[in-house]
């Protein structure tokens, strides 16, 4: 089962008939993303770090676009003030892992070079295991919801979170049933 590590709160809008659901939680600077094999094997970043904010409210089924965004600024060790689209043209600092260089932790190297402190998002199903590729939030995404998720995984793509500090508002729009 999904453990929930931040509060969400749900908003309800009736459009006519149809209904969306809004979903809205803060994202702590020093909350990494999900990454199945490497969170298995070692701690999520480096320094004082937390694990993954877990967004619940979808269902198996739920059909249509997750549309997401992502409000203020934090800051981000080293680099200063950033807000969800991270430090541009600048990529996480390489890290080796089992004798192996990744370009970075959290993002496949599909995305590299992903921002440095980008919100990074990926959908998890009710065991937890990953549904979809990671992929950046940045300051605003619609994205498909795979069949099975029942959640969202949110953190920054980064490797030390020391001195990151602040939180972003992120607003999660489901489709309307």
């Amino acid at each position: 089962m999904i453990r929930a590590f931040a509060t969400a709160l749900a908003v309800f809008v009736l459009a006519g008939a149809a209904q969306a659901k809004e979903i809205v939680v803060q994202v702590d600077a020093k909350a990494g993303p999900w990454s199945v094999k490497l969170n298995k094997e070692m701690k999520y970043g480096v320094g004082d770090n937390a694990p993954p904010v877990i967004v619940p409210g979808m269902g198996p089924g739920m059909l249509g676009s997750l549309e997401i965004y992502a409000d203020g600024t934090t800051i981000a060790a080293g680099r200063g003030e950033v807000d969800g689209l991270g430090v541009p043209d600048t990529a996480v600092d390489d890290q080796k892992a089992k004798g192996k260089y990744y370009p970075s932790f959290y993002t496949p190297k599909i995305l590299y070079p992903a921002n440095a402190h980008a919100l990074i998002g990926a959908f998890v199903d009710a065991e937890g295991v990953l549904l979809s590729r990671p992929f950046v939030v940045g300051t605003g995404v619609r994205v498909p919801i795979p069949e099975n998720a029942v959640a969202l995984a949110l953190g920054f793509n980064d490797v030390s979170f020391a001195g990151n500090s602040g939180a972003l508002t992120v607003t999660l729009v489901t489709p309307e049933d």
